[in-house]
């Protein structure tokens, strides 16, 4: 069953382009994949962060629904693990 329920794991503050701890859930707006890159929104502003799971079943996040954000915003990975550059993938 499809839902738009994703989790991310952050990009590491100390190691960059490298994506590991604990994954967030999050609603999403657009269609992803696993390992995609997005801008989620956190408490302490956006971030970059890897789908790690897809259509996650709201039974798993029933605790948490209220305070889920959207992501809004896939990132081209290409250009971003190559040259740092946090670019919009064209639709």
């Amino acid at each position: 069953m499809e839902t738009n329920i994703i989790s991310v794991k952050y990009e590491d503050n100390y190691m960059p382009k490298t994506f590991s701890g604990k994954a967030y859930s999050y609603y999403t707006a657009i269609t992803v994949e696993v390992g995609d890159l997005v801008i989620a929104p956190t408490a302490n502003g956006d971030k970059i962060a890897r789908v790690s799971e897809i259509n996650i079943p709201e039974y798993k996040v029933e605790m948490i629904k209220p305070y889920l954000k959207i992501i809004t915003t896939k990132i081209d990975k290409t250009k971003y693990l190559q040259n740092n550059q946090v670019m919009e993938e064209a639709a």
